[in-house]
């Protein structure tokens, strides 16, 4: 029960954010597909990244000839970086003596994204008219890489990285998309080669599929109907709370129940 309650929410928020509303909700969505799963962190970015490849081909042929290529050739050797030291620590989390604690850096980068979100304006103010170096690239690069490969978290870096740079708006989401596109392509390697998709993880990719367009068409309709910022104070709030379960093992809800 737990599984057919919070997984489809997962992928509905994925819906939500395709359709452009709420930000970058979408990464809420392995977080709760860590409860989803019985606490599995695995099991849900192997999940999860089926059905991002399917949404990332999808945006593609919108998109296919409108991106920057001058800030994919800065960005793609770092994210090949980020990605194999990203491979790395997934590795070192497949049962050996000293492994990555792999559920409690996804609890950072979700609190991570919240602190960023709290910050953003101030963030981008300070970045305002960045004229990022060819090497900028391959460090922005590395992190996206990084952050993607272990939580499917990279959208605040990319965002950090182009947005400063006024590309106008087609632009800049064409030329996320592509990025994207060729990130979570990548990752199907390491993922694929560490057994981390197999047929049954494949198979519950496919049966989520559905609520992707499910949240979408929802995303659109919250754009006409629904106060955004009342939206992203309960999702930042439950970011929070599921952030620090992730880290530190202490539910702030199951505590203010329970007092």
């Amino acid at each position: 029960m737990q599984f057919y309650l919070l997984a489809p929410l997962a992928v509905i928020l994925v819906g939500i954010a395709k359709a452009g509303f709420g930000g970058g909700v979408g990464i809420a969505a392995v977080p709760i597909l860590i409860f989803a799963m019985n606490g599995d962190e695995k099991a849900a970015i192997a999940v999860m990244l089926p059905i991002l490849c399917s949404c990332d081909l999808f945006a593609l042929y919108h998109y296919r000839s409108t991106f920057d290529k001058k800030n994919l050739f800065y960005l793609l050797p770092g994210v090949v970086i980020g990605i194999s030291l990203g491979s790395l620590i997934l590795w070192k989390t497949n049962g050996q003596e000293g492994g990555v604690d792999l559920k409690f850096w996804i609890g950072v980068l979700t609190l991570s994204y919240v602190v960023y979100e709290m910050g953003k304006f101030w963030i981008l103010k300070e970045l305002k008219d960045y004229r990022p170096q060819g090497w900028h690239g391959w460090i922005f690069g590395t992190g996206i890489g990084l952050t993607s490969s272990l939580a499917h978290a990279a959208g605040p870096v990319a965002t950090m990285y182009l947005l400063p740079q006024n590309l106008g708006r087609r632009l800049f989401v064409g030329t996320t998309v592509v990025l994207f596109t060729i990130v979570n392509g990548l990752k199907l390697i390491p993922y694929f080669s560490l057994h981390l998709i197999n047929l049954d993880r494949f198979s519950t990719s496919l049966i989520l599929l559905p609520f992707v367009p499910a949240g979408t068409f929802l995303g659109v309709w919250m754009n006409k109907k629904m106060n955004e910022k009342v939206f992203l104070g309960i999702i930042y709030t439950l970011l929070f709370v599921l952030g620090v379960k992730l880290t530190t093992g202490f539910d702030p809800i199951e505590y203010l129940i329970l007092r």
